[in-house]
């Protein structure tokens, strides 16, 4: 497990790192610094800001749209969100999935939960007729073959692919955690 000074320590390295990076191109480069790090079930979630903002808080040096850097807690591989997706959660759903290999309930998870629970309360005619209505770009016929592959537990990959693609919505770019090192595992993607 990765503790907050680590986290702290691997963010700080990569700060020197773009400074060092930054300053071959911009002799005016901007040290920058650690100004808040929160725990989170996942990750460390460390703030960052110009080291002389922290110091003067001079509004003219503090810079604006840095997202924070996510330091994963078990294996450290360090990553980065933007300030939106910070701010949102949006990055959490990405980082399960992608970075971490969790499952995520999804729109089609919910769909084949309330067509199981149609099929069983009201039977496969209205379970069908369901899908339908939730996607209408199945045949009646695929359709059929829908439910009754969902229900036996054995839907086959080309219906499944047409439901994602209708109903679950890609990761946005601008949502999407951005790996900047991997962690010792070798985990992050």
């Amino acid at each position: 497990m990765i503790d907050r000074e680590a986290a702290v320590r691997l963010v700080e390295e990569q700060l020197t790192r773009d400074y060092r990076t930054w300053l071959a191109t911009d002799p005016d480069a901007m040290r920058m610094a650690v100004v808040r790090v929160r725990e989170h079930e996942l990750v460390w979630i460390v703030s960052w800001q110009s080291e002389e903002f922290v110091r003067t808080r001079r509004p003219e040096r503090m810079l604006v749209g840095n997202g924070p850097y996510l330091v994963d807690r078990v294996d450290g591989s360090l990553h980065q969100v933007g300030v939106v997706s910070a701010k949102s959660g949006a990055w959490e759903a990405d980082y399960r999935a992608r970075i971490r290999g969790l499952p995520v309930r999804t729109a089609v998870d919910d769909l084949h939960d309330g067509i199981r629970a149609v099929a069983v309360a009201r039977g496969r005619v209205h379970a069908v007729l369901t899908l339908r209505r939730r996607l209408p770009g199945l045949t009646p016929a695929e359709a059929v073959r829908y439910v009754g592959a969902l229900l036996d537990g054995d839907l086959p990959g080309r219906l499944l692919a047409a439901a994602t693609a209708a109903l679950v919505t890609p990761v946005d770019p601008v949502s999407a955690v951005q790996t900047i090192r991997p962690g010792g595992g070798g985990r992050a993607g």
